[in-house]
């Protein structure tokens, strides 16, 4: 289970198995997101639910071809920011949209302070299909889907939602042949999906697993340009807000590769604004010669 942003990337997964308003998802079920439920797991829980509100305003950026939109509407009197995680989505002022409420729960590790996020992600629904109830099936199987349950998975795009966790999986379970087989099939897929909100889960998934089985065959310089490989991307929902994974910087500094991975950390910052400050802390500490504590963003 890769922590926090699991959380995030199983409501993103349960959102991507409903096609949007405005184009057709080509790997959708015909159904929107499911009522409240909750989903244990070891490390985490989290609930969800749906609701419907009138948007006050809207938010959009886009750069060199990828797209941000949000829209600002009011819930339970305050008001919140609903996020399009892919983006699709045209809806004005004064428009009704239904979005998916997670709540989500970190079990704090000794000395850790108690992490429950609140997030809001638009769970679009065509026209023709607004009377239709949800399917809490369909929901179960997008959290598979995103936890690296390959079984689970229906079409290609699905597949390459599960890829990634897959892979990590298997390299932190010590299954290295698996764990190479799905991070180069992950790799080969990156090309078709770069417009895709998971491409920058893809780019670093498949260069962090590839580069600890690198290091581990003894192969260093490999190991150094997959690190820096898996930051080349514009981040994702979970990289953006968590920050990336750091296993495979961790290991590199253990083989005193300090510069590379203070270029990691650098390249990091420009998906990574919000853990500005702790790359900082992060820089001294590998330029005083430590190893930083990283925490959950060895599970991401």
């Amino acid at each position: 289970m890769r922590s926090l942003a699991a959380l995030l990337l199983s409501a993103l997964a349960v959102v991507a198995l409903c096609p949007g308003r405005s184009s057709a998802n080509p790997m959708a079920p015909e159904t929107p997101a499911a009522p409240t439920s909750k989903t244990p797991a070891s490390d985490t829980e989290s609930s969800h639910e749906t609701a419907e509100a009138d948007v006050l305003r809207v938010f959009s950026a886009e750069d060199d071809g990828h797209r941000f939109v949000a829209y600002l509407v009011s819930w339970k009197g305050r008001e919140v920011v609903v996020s399009d995680p892919i983006s699709r989505s045209d809806y004005a002022v004064g428009d009704s949209i239904r979005f998916l409420v997670h709540k989500g729960r970190l079990r704090a590790r000794e000395g850790q302070p108690r992490i429950a996020p609140l997030g809001f992600l638009l769970t679009p629904a065509m026209p023709e299909m607004a009377d239709r109830q949800p399917s809490t099936d369909e929901e179960k199987r997008g959290m598979r889907v995103a936890r690296g349950d390959l079984d689970a998975a229906t079409n290609p795009r699905e597949r390459f939602y599960a890829l990634g966790a897959a892979a990590m999986r298997a390299m932190d379970q010590g299954s290295i042949d698996e764990a190479r087989q799905l991070a180069v099939e992950l790799e080969k897929m990156t090309p078709l999906y770069q417009r895709d909100w998971n491409y920058g889960n893809a780019i670093q998934d498949a260069n962090q697993v590839l580069g600890r089985i690198a290091l581990a065959d003894g192969n260093v310089e490999e190991a150094k340009g997959r690190l820096l490989a898996s930051a080349e991307s514009k981040g994702s929902p979970q990289m953006n807000s968590f920050g990336p994974n750091m296993k495979l910087a961790k290991e590199l500094l253990e083989q005193g590769e300090k510069e590379t991975v203070l270029e990691y950390f650098q390249r990091c910052r420009k998906f990574w604004a919000m853990g500005g400050e702790k790359l900082s802390e992060w820089t001294d500490q590998v330029e005083r010669g430590e190893t930083p504590e990283f925490g959950a963003n060895l599970d991401y």
